[in-house]
């Protein structure tokens, strides 16, 4: 809730994307059946989504991926204007593009991953606070962080992390040898990782597959590069979000 007794911008967000606690989504949904105003922003929600995904994503979408082919000056181009649209739109709109998709053969070549490609949110707890965490958002230490993901025809999903020491973990599954399977369709991953004291960038890795990927295989690759990903054998699609971890 806001200061004025409301739905705040996030929630309604997160409510979009499937992305709220069971409990709260059931409070979202109560309040939203007793209260006008916040109801009326749900389905202004819910429309600029849809007039998003049926008039302005066809018309854009051929020149959307030319102009990422291009390289990174190109890319930051097209992510200045993105994060224009993305308020305008609210981030449920903003869920027809997905975060940098890198594909298995691709060398550092950015991608824009479209609807219907694998996806991964990620969404951050701060004591009573959610929120969906953006590219280059900021977190702090103890803040938990939990994903939702839409493997797209993917049967696996091995998520890593690089800290701003270099240090690399598992997020998913948690310390596992291996990927572990994905049910078919779009789900919030079980546990949330509470994050450590170390600031700085840091980099999350979600690599799809059609068979378990080795943990192993994964950190030996991730440890030579960082963002050359097409040298890890049996990767589908790769997706990766990068954040910035502030001191507590």
């Amino acid at each position: 809730m806001n200061e004025r007794g409301h739905l705040s911008t996030e929630t309604l967000d997160l409510l979009a994307l499937s992305a709220l606690a069971a409990t709260d989504a059931q409070l979202a949904q109560g309040h939203l059946s007793g209260c006008g105003t916040c109801k009326r922003r749900w389905d202004e929600l819910n429309e600029d989504k849809q007039r998003f995904e049926q008039f302005v994503f066809p018309r854009t979408l051929a020149s959307v991926e030319a102009r990422a082919r291009k390289g990174s000056s190109a890319w930051s181009a097209l992510a200045a204007r993105w994060r224009m649209l993305v308020p305008a739109l609210g981030l449920a709109a903003a869920g027809v593009i997905a975060v940098v998709v890198i594909p298995r053969g691709s060398v550092q070549t950015p991608y824009v991953g479209v609807k219907g490609g694998p996806s991964m949110e990620v969404v951050a707890r701060r004591g009573e606070t959610q929120f969906p965490v953006r590219e280059g958002s900021h977190l702090k230490a103890r803040d938990q962080i939990r994903f939702v993901v839409d493997p797209a025809g993917a049967k696996y999903l091995l998520i890593a992390s690089r800290d701003g020491n270099g240090t690399l973990s598992v997020y998913f599954p948690y310390n596992g040898a291996q990927s572990a399977p994905l049910m078919e369709n779009r789900q919030e991953l079980p546990n949330s990782i509470e994050l450590d004291g170390v600031t700085g960038p840091e980099r999350l890795y979600a690599f799809f597959s059609d068979a378990p990927l080795k943990t192993d295989d994964v950190k030996s690759e991730l440890s030579k590069h960082s963002d050359k990903l097409d040298g890890i054998p049996g990767v589908k699609e790769a997706v990766i979000r990068e954040f910035v971890k502030d001191p507590q």
